[in-house]
């Protein structure tokens, strides 16, 4: 438990940052929806960029509803909640040595187990936590202009979907920073994935041919515009993301435990 405390702590106040960050942002589109919201012009002008919106893997979907426009702009949510716990999962496992605290650390009477359930339930939490502030806030801001139903089935599936999304990479930069003898590539080479997974996904768009590449690129498990259509997640994906999780956790203690600390 002593573990656990000290590692919330010197994750604090980064986690407070981004909280701030990620906040100003969800203000900044929801005032923005104000301008969309039950505006037919919208959708005319949207009308004419549909080919460009298609270029870049965006569903030209009714802008003018809360969970229309919410969808649209679902992409900074991933990417940036996304970044966040890619960072987290990478820096988490190094900081000793980024910081010259291993030897404190290791000569406490604590197995490595202990030390590595301690980072990954901080990281977890941090990036939870982080999920439902952005979440919570678009539900509230959205309010005002009275929202169906549709928005918040909506919200129940994209809140999840982003979790996901952020475990995945969580993990990923998790097992490469506990592989990587030079940790501070670590964070780099994972956040080179996520942004690759989003371009890819959108040269998927552009190529009807490799479509079977989705199912090796996260970005695709949780599309927005899909969640909302369909109302429920695929089940393939769930399974390829649960897998995928699991297997960079386990990757994390089997290589952590090995690891030499590089003082």
């Amino acid at each position: 438990m002593n573990i656990i405390k000290r590692e919330l702590r010197s994750n604090l106040k980064s986690f407070i940052i981004w909280s701030v960050s990620i906040s100003l942002l969800v203000f900044v589109y929801t005032t923005e929806f104000g301008i969309f919201a039950d505006s037919p012009d919208i959708l005319d002008a949207m009308a004419q960029f549909e080919d460009i919106f298609r270029y870049l893997n965006i569903y030209v979907i009714d802008m003018t509803t809360p969970e229309g426009f919410t969808s649209m702009v679902s992409l900074y949510f991933y990417l940036g909640l996304g970044i966040y716990s890619a960072l987290l999962g990478s820096s988490i496992i190094s900081k000793e040595e980024r910081d010259k605290t291993a030897e404190y650390l290791f000569t406490l009477p604590i197995k490595r187990n202990q030390v590595i359930v301690s980072k990954m339930f901080t990281a977890i939490f941090y990036s939870l936590m982080l999920n439902l502030i952005a979440m919570s806030l678009v539900i509230l801001l959205m309010l005002p202009y009275d929202p169906s139903r549709l928005f918040f089935t909506f919200m129940r599936l994209l809140i999840p979907g982003v979790f996901f999304f952020q475990l995945i990479f969580l993990s990923i930069g998790m097992l490469l920073s506990s592989m990587l003898k030079q940790y501070k590539k670590s964070g780099s080479i994972t956040i080179g994935l996520l942004i690759g997974s989003y371009l890819l996904s959108t040269i998927i768009g552009l190529i009807p041919e490799l479509d079977f590449l989705k199912y090796i690129i996260p970005y695709e498990y949780f599309e927005a515009a899909v969640l909302l259509e369909n109302g429920a997640f695929n089940i393939v994906y769930l399974i390829i993301t649960i897998s995928l999780i699991i297997l960079s956790l386990s990757g994390t203690f089997i290589f952590y435990k090995k690891r030499d600390l590089y003082l």
